[in-house]
């Protein structure tokens, strides 16, 4: 089995899961050494299985939770590894009182950036930019926001080059991104930043939280970070401008 860290958690994995998802997912900086840590969740794969069929975008798989214990028969592809993961993560976070949403992240230090935005809006481009100004990319794909104002990243990732890294550290800001010709942080209003971020969530149909537990979960959350509108463009200046509102008191 393959230990991956999943927040503060561990994840114990069938190591053909991991194998066959590294072109999509970036779990290798999530391996954790030998450790007598007990498991979060273990996901063991078998070659058939009754239980809850999942079919979704990037594949089919079979699943049955029994406690910590994750059971799943599907096909090889690295799409349906990708599906695996993804459920073991959301299964892990929720029980720990995170949501997931589609959003980026980067760190300076002891703090960190949430950016969310409709597909098109730039969170990959906040991302490259942010790591070429010398801010540790945590996620450019999937976010766990915990309701005390911590995140963490996650190893999926939209565009190949975003690997992101383990860490669970306080955001500062939530931002929703808006392009333009110059970089400014824009008031964003409470209603505003809960619509994003309820539309961005990441879940698993057949083990989806109630909708009214993943919105009280999110505007605990929003209420201890900033919330603003980021507008910025495609340059290096971007970079350095988000890198110095996270270093600003």
């Amino acid at each position: 089995m393959i230990s991956l860290r999943c927040a503060d958690q561990l994840i114990r994995v069938d190591p053909s899961i991991c194998t066959m998802s590294t072109e999509r997912v970036h779990w290798g900086r999530f391996v954790v050494p030998e450790s007598d840590e007990v498991p979060a969740l273990t996901v063991r794969r078998h070659a058939s299985l009754e239980g809850t069929l999942i079919e979704a975008p990037l594949g089919k798989c079979t699943f049955r939770l029994d406690g910590d214990v994750l059971d799943v028969a599907l096909e090889d592809g690295p799409f349906r590894g990708e599906l695996v993961l993804r459920l073991a993560w959301y299964l892990v976070g929720t029980r720990r009182g995170a949501v997931l949403i589609h959003a980026c992240a980067l760190r300076e230090g002891e703090v960190a950036l949430v950016a969310a935005g409709k597909s098109g809006d730039g969170k990959s481009t906040l991302a490259r930019l942010g790591k070429a100004a010398g801010l540790e990319l945590l996620t450019d794909e999937v976010v766990m926001l915990f309701p005390d104002g911590r995140v963490s990243g996650t190893p999926f990732r939209s565009d190949f080059d975003n690997a992101g890294q383990p860490g669970m550290v306080r955001a500062k800001y939530f931002f929703a991104l808006e392009k333009a010709s110059g970089e400014a942080m824009k008031p964003l209003g409470a209603l505003a930043a809960a619509q994003l971020a309820m539309a961005q969530c990441f879940d698993v149909a057949e083990v989806a939280l109630p909708k009214g537990e993943v919105r009280r979960r999110l505007l605990e959350f929003l209420s201890n970070v900033e919330v603003r509108t980021l507008a910025f463009r495609k340059d290096p200046a971007a970079g350095v401008f988000v890198r110095g509102a996270l270093g600003r008191d």
